[in-house]
């Protein structure tokens, strides 16, 4: 559907269309923000965006347009100008239910202690656990790591505030600025079992001997929670059907949900450690800086 002069996608606010063809719209425009004049392409689904700004010679974002007078936009550049983001607020939560469920069908589960240091998202759907462009979504984990019981739903907690208790929600609500792209990948970096001589610990620790992370049995028993690799993290992947966990648009704040299924995941246990192949549920929604300001 042909833009209208006026209509705004990000800070860019269309003037006028300049030509169309096989690969697309485009049309004169506006940066509201450094107030010259760009072209943009529009291109099915995907929004494509070229400028020349002073000192920075020709900067290519690419984009998603998504019909209701907002777009996004990242840059390849290495043009500080260029780089269009948002911030992320993150907030983990377990899901409503009632035991037995799956975890508990063998033995009952009654908690599944993690100690969080870090969530991360990535905009590629290939796993890449070195990869430089993972984007740290709560920040305040890595001075204060936070341990919770994945199975006891409360209250929202304040990650910049003091220690927190055992059975709460994880919320970071200072937001995290991150690049404006689709984010298809998320992990939840847990504290390892064995620790390094720099690595900061929480105030308590419901495992005890069995290290940060653990499952506690009807009979309090305790096990440890053993990884498939040598890194201690949950990866949250892709749903069926879905083409990202979540987007970020420029200048938005995305409020990002993750919720633990316990009906959905398993765990397999031995005499010695448990490990656990948990669901994430990932629901996000986007409002402006200006809205959040307010």
């Amino acid at each position: 559907m042909p833009l209208a002069s006026g209509t705004r996608l990000g800070p860019y606010e269309v003037i006028g269309p300049l030509g169309a063809g096989g690969m697309g719209e485009v049309y004169r425009a506006r940066d509201t923000r450094l107030d010259r004049t760009v072209a943009l392409k529009i291109l099915p689904a995907v929004l494509l965006l070229c400028l020349a700004a002073s000192g920075c010679g020709y900067g290519c974002y690419s984009g998603f347009w998504n019909g209701n007078a907002s777009g996004a936009a990242f840059s390849n550049s290495s043009c500080p100008l260029t780089k269009a983001t948002g911030a992320v607020i993150v907030q983990m939560s377990a899901a409503s239910a009632t035991f037995p469920s799956p975890l508990a069908s063998r033995r009952d589960v009654h908690h599944i202690f993690v100690t969080l240091r870090g969530i991360e998202a990535r905009p590629s759907r290939v796993a890449d656990e070195d990869s430089p462009t993972w984007q740290e979504l709560a920040p305040d984990l890595a001075a204060r790591p936070v341990q919770l019981d994945l199975l006891a739903p409360s209250a929202p907690l304040d990650l910049s505030g003091n220690s927190p208790s055992l059975d709460v929600h994880v919320s970071a609500n200072i937001p995290a600025t991150v690049p404006a792209d689709e984010y298809r990948q998320v992990r939840l970096r847990l504290l390892p079992r064995d620790l390094a001589v720099d690595d900061l610990i929480p105030e308590s620790n419901a495992c005890g001997n069995a290290g940060w992370n653990c499952i506690v049995f009807a009979d309090r028993s305790v096990r440890p929670l053993e990884f498939d690799s040598a890194t201690a993290e949950f990866p949250v992947p892709l749903e069926p059907g879905r083409n990202s966990l979540f987007r970020v648009l420029p200048g938005e704040i995305v409020q990002l949900s993750i919720e633990f299924d316990g009906n959905a995941s398993v765990f397999f246990a031995s005499t010695a450690a448990v490990r656990l192949v948990p669901v994430f549920r990932v629901a996000s929604q986007n409002s402006s800086l200006a809205t959040n300001a307010q």
